[in-house]
């Protein structure tokens, strides 16, 4: 009986030992937890997670950069008055001369459309740029260039398209001059249609052709792409200032007795390709078309026509004429 009394005891002892031990080992780990230095260090997942963070940020700031479309606007205290974009070839420059043949589109876009195209050596002013992928386009007012090869503020060392002599007889200038001046004669206002175009208010014979090809000195010729043709059967006669164009620019309020001398007039008449006369031009104004070949003499031909029937410009194409007008040192038709 005393020895199971013994061994009752022995294991009493053990047990409140063990339980002992048990509640020291939990408090030494409360104490160490509490009261140990904490370890700064950040741990592999952490610092991980901080990596592809920034490697994020940084991939981001690369395609911003990196953007063809990212324009750099002018600050307050920029004097220049076109548009940088960042780290391109697009500089700040007034008016530039051109190297070579452009395409004047109506927005900074490769799939916009064509207004009209400028001969090489022409200087034009600048609005803004705007860097593209490949080139920097150019505000002229009159629409965008593309372009990747100009020469600012200076004329181009290499020869036009065209020679042109750098001093011109007096008598070419002064033509130039009239041309400009009658210009700023004429009324500047958005074209209106004041009553309904009706083609066959402006009727005119077939008749005229061989009077426009007795003013060319009898050849078939289409000045705006300089082609001579084998039979008057390949063109169409074309009017200068397209006659819808006339009819909104101020025929609408005349009778029908001015508008047939307008469409008979052979100062307003030559001649053309079917493509070019029924699919490119059709009633453009000078803003929204100019030909490849005799832009100056075109022009020129436009403000006459124009002041001889108290026509209308609007602003676009008034200033597209009188930039075109500034870098030309001859209003003749080159044949």
């Amino acid at each position: 009986m005393r020895f199971f009394r013994k061994k009752r005891r022995r294991r009493s002892r053990k047990s409140r030992r063990k339980s002992s031990l048990l509640l020291w080992s939990i408090a030494a780990v409360v104490f160490i937890s509490i009261f140990a230095p904490f370890d700064s260090s950040p741990s592999v997942s952490r610092v991980a997670t901080e990596r592809r963070a920034r490697a994020t940020v940084a991939s981001t700031v690369v395609r911003i950069k990196a953007s063809p479309n990212t324009t750099v606007r002018a600050t307050a205290k920029s004097a220049a008055p076109a548009l940088e974009s960042e780290g391109t070839d697009c500089y700040r420059h007034s008016q530039v001369w051109l190297t070579g043949n452009m395409n004047i589109r109506q927005s900074p876009s490769t799939s916009a459309r064509i207004l009209g195209s400028t001969p090489a050596g022409e200087r034009y002013h600048i609005v803004a740029s705007r860097q593209g992928d490949d080139y920097c386009w150019l505000d002229i007012k009159v629409g965008w260039l593309a372009v990747t090869s100009y020469v600012s503020a200076a004329k181009p060392q290499v020869a036009a398209a065209t020679p042109r002599t750098e001093t011109a007889p007096n008598s070419i200038n002064n033509a130039v001059q009239q041309a400009l001046d009658a210009l700023h004669r004429l009324t500047v206002a958005p074209e209106n249609r004041c009553s309904p175009y009706d083609p066959d208010d402006y009727s005119y014979p077939q008749s005229l052709e061989p009077q426009i090809v007795s003013r060319m000195g009898g050849r078939i010729y289409g000045p705006y792409t300089g082609t001579t043709f084998a039979s008057a059967r390949e063109t169409d006669i074309e009017h200068i200032v397209a006659k819808s164009e006339a009819h909104d620019s101020g025929l609408c309020g005349v009778g029908a007795q001015t508008r047939r001398t307008f469409a008979r007039d052979l100062l307003n008449l030559t001649l053309a390709s079917p493509s070019v006369n029924r699919n490119q031009k059709i009633g453009k104004d000078f803003a929204e078309w100019t030909p490849v070949r005799n832009k100056c003499w075109y022009a020129d031909a436009i403000i006459k026509v124009k002041s001889k029937y108290r026509l209308s410009v609007d602003s676009r194409e008034q200033a597209a004429l009188e930039n075109t007008l500034r870098s030309c040192l001859s209003v003749n038709m080159a044949m």
